[in-house]
């Protein structure tokens, strides 16, 4: 969040100094941290729980095509 936009706008509109900027704690908590509602976040959870599902469920069927094909190469081989 700091690293860039607007976190890191208010990073550094916060901090005091010329040269060498400083940002003590009291600056440091009032810095506004935005974050989705509640809800948003729910969907967010919801559609990277399909992701990883989805991602396992061709992580199986990639290692059963994998394990038909070392069948079919000792086949062809012997």
């Amino acid at each position: 969040y700091f690293t860039g936009g607007i976190g890191k706008k208010r990073l550094l509109d916060s901090a005091a100094g010329s040269n060498q900027k400083a940002l003590t704690m009291v600056k440091m908590r009032e810095i506004t941290v935005d974050f989705p509602s509640e809800d948003e976040q729910k969907k967010i959870g919801a559609f990277f729980k399909q992701l990883d599902n989805t991602i396992a469920l061709h992580q199986r069927k990639l290692e059963k095509l994998q394990e038909l094909k070392k069948g079919y190469l000792q086949k062809m081989f012997c």
